[in-house]
C-alpha cells in the first residue's frame, strides 16, 4: 500500500539534494555543498542552514569554509515555514543579498490532458555527449551547467532523458527516484523547437517513467512560473507552503 505524501519527507529530500552531484560536508546547522571544480555554480556550491541555534557562528563558519576554497558563500533555503523571519537579520549582519526566487514545487495529483506530438520519441542518456553540451551551450547556459551534469548523470538514481526528432535531441528534462518520492527538474526544449508540444509530450513520458519504475509520489521543481499552465494540464498541482530564494555574500 502507497504510504500518504509527507511534505517533510520532500522538504528533506530537497535539503539534501545536492549530495548526488557535488561534493558535501554534513555540520551541526545543516549542509555545505562544494565543488572546486565548478565554481561558478550555486547548484554544487551553498549552504543549508536547518537549525537556527548559534545562528552568527554558523554564518561565520560558512563564510570561512568557502573562503579557504575561493568560493563565493551561497545560501539555500532549508524550506522550513518562516525561516527568513529567523534568518534575515543574521544575514544582513554578515553583508549577505538575500534573493527572492519564483522557483516552484508542484505535486503530481490528475490524470494529464496534454495530447502527445507527434514523430517524437524518448531515450535516457547515459552522457552528455559533445552535441549535447552545444546545444546547452547554445541556449545560454554556462559551462557549469555542462560540468553540473557530466556529474550528476553519474548518479543511479538520476534519469536524464532526451526527447528527439530522427537524430536530433530537441528536448530535456530529469527524473530522480528516491525512496518514496521522485522528483523531476532540468525540463527545457531547444530554442529552435519550441511551441511544438514536445515539453508536454516529455512530461507526459516522465510521468509515465514514474509510473512504471516505482510507486512514487512525483513533485516537480519548476525554475519558471511561465510553465505553470503546462504543469497543471500535466496534472500537477501547486505546492505553495515552499518559498525559495538565495542569498550570496556580497
Amino acid at each position: 500500500m502507497k504510504a500518504p505524501f509527507m511534505l517533510n519527507r520532500l522538504i528533506m529530500i530537497e535539503q539534501q539534494y545536492a549530495k548526488r552531484f557535488t561534493n558535501a560536508t554534513q555540520k551541526s546547522y545543516g549542509y555545505i555543498y562544494w565543488n572546486e571544480a565548478n565554481k561558478d555554480s550555486y547548484l554544487c556550491n551553498h549552504a543549508v542552514i536547518t537549525d537556527y541555534i548559534g545562528l552568527e557562528a554558523s554564518l561565520k563558519d560558512i563564510s570561512y569554509f568557502y573562503k579557504q576554497k575561493d568560493i563565493t558563500p551561497v545560501l539555500f533555503p532549508s524550506l522550513k515555514p518562516n525561516e527568513l523571519v529567523e534568518l534575515t537579520p543574521h544575514l544582513n549582519n554578515h553583508n549577505y543579498e538575500v534573493e527572492l526566487l519564483q522557483h516552484e514545487y508542484y505535486l503530481h495529483e490528475k490524470e494529464s490532458t496534454i495530447e502527445p506530438a507527434h514523430g517524437l520519441y524518448f531515450d535516457r542518456l547515459m552522457q552528455i555527449k559533445d552535441d549535447v553540451k552545444e546545444l546547452i551551450r547554445a541556449e545560454g547556459y554556462g559551462e557549469w551547467a555542462v560540468k553540473y551534469l557530466e556529474r550528476h548523470i553519474k548518479s543511479p538514481g538520476y534519469h536524464l532523458i532526451g526527447g528527439f526528432v530522427g537524430d536530433q535531441m530537441v528536448t530535456m528534462g530529469s527524473i530522480s527516484i528516491f525512496e518514496g518520492y521522485s522528483r523531476i527538474d532540468d525540463i527545457f526544449t531547444f530554442r529552435f523547437y519550441r511551441g511544438k508540444g514536445y515539453s508536454g509530450s516529455l512530461l507526459n513520458h516522465l510521468i509515465n517513467y514514474n509510473k512504471e519504475s516505482s510507486d512514487n509520489h512525483l513533485y516537480l521543481y519548476s525554475h519558471t512560473p511561465e510553465g505553470a499552465h503546462l504543469y497543471e494540464r500535466a496534472g500537477f498541482v501547486k505546492l505553495p507552503e515552499l518559498q525559495t530564494w538565495r542569498a550570496i555574500k556580497k
